[in-house]
């Protein structure tokens, strides 16, 4: 049986009121910048001792032009263990949206190594919908963790590497971005940006594996993936700016495809690049 990556709001819940709760981790991982660059306002309801995962502005790499991109892995551990996470600490993420940011959050502890990560389901709407208690302010690590990172490099891929594959077709690109964003109708959110997609990669937006804020059930799932990418289980994701991506990879996870990797710097990288071929239409 292929072990989840998701946790529902009642198994949170009971995981967080037993005794053994000193394991648990939970990370809001709500964006902090829409992709204009204008903030986001903090949820005013916190799940409690919830602690904020800002990858967005803080447990990023700061000297990229990029948005979020990952940090270093001694940024990345320092991080973690200032948020007091364990090497042996069962790590929860979730979002304000439901399921938006919190996969990314996801994706950065399994590049960095760490195996006890889950997403919750539904995120923060589905907590208060359930009737949960919720709190204002967020929580406080007790002491700092012992957190080490273990480098996946193999989770990642360069511009270079995906250009690269345009030759060789070694792998699927599968873009994340809406429809209309991808064939180049619609206008980048980022404004700098050029319209259309990488050449050969191929749209799956991220909210058709989604259904009311949950991800769809695993046969859905398996059912969306096979439809669209017959019998090709080595893939890359990309979008907007490396955080939808991480819901297909999720989603990709969850069915048993293991072999797949995230474009990190996706269209806000390529969009902006002088030197990466771009393709309008289907």
């Amino acid at each position: 049986m292929i072990p989840s990556n998701l946790i529902s709001v009642k198994q949170l819940h009971q995981l967080a009121t037993k005794a053994s709760k000193s394991n648990l981790v939970i990370l809001d991982a709500t964006m902090k910048k829409k992709p204009n660059g204008d903030p986001i306002e903090t949820p005013l309801e916190k799940i409690p001792n919830a602690l904020a995962f800002d990858f967005d502005t803080q447990i990023c790499d700061k000297n990229s032009e990029l948005p979020h991109m990952l940090p270093a892995l001694e940024e990345f551990e320092q991080a973690a263990k200032s948020l007091g996470i364990n090497t042996n600490s069962t790590v929860v993420v979730y979002d304000a949206m439901g399921i938006f940011s919190s996969p990314r959050a996801w994706w950065m502890f399994k590049v960095m190594g760490h195996k006890k990560v889950l997403v919750l389901n539904g995120g923060l709407p589905q907590w208060i919908e359930s009737g949960y208690q919720t709190e204002t302010q967020y929580g406080q690590p007790n002491e700092e963790g012992n957190f080490e990172s273990h480098f996946n490099a193999n989770d990642v891929v360069t511009a270079q590497q995906v250009l690269t594959n345009i030759e060789t077709t070694a792998r699927q690109v599968l873009d994340a971005r809406s429809l209309d964003r991808f064939t180049g109708e619609a206008a980048e959110p980022r404004i700098s940006l050029k319209r259309g997609h990488i050449p050969s990669s191929q749209c799956l937006p991220f909210t058709e594996l989604l259904e009311d804020g949950l991800f769809k059930d695993t046969d859905s799932l398996k059912t969306i993936f096979s439809d669209q990418l017959a019998d090709n289980k080595q893939f890359i994701f990309s979008c907007g700016s490396g955080v939808t991506a991480c819901i297909l990879a999720l989603a990709a996870d969850q069915i048993g495809i293991k072999d797949y990797q995230v474009y990190d710097g996706s269209w806000s990288e390529w969009g902006a690049g002088e030197q990466f071929p771009i393709q309008l239409g289907d």
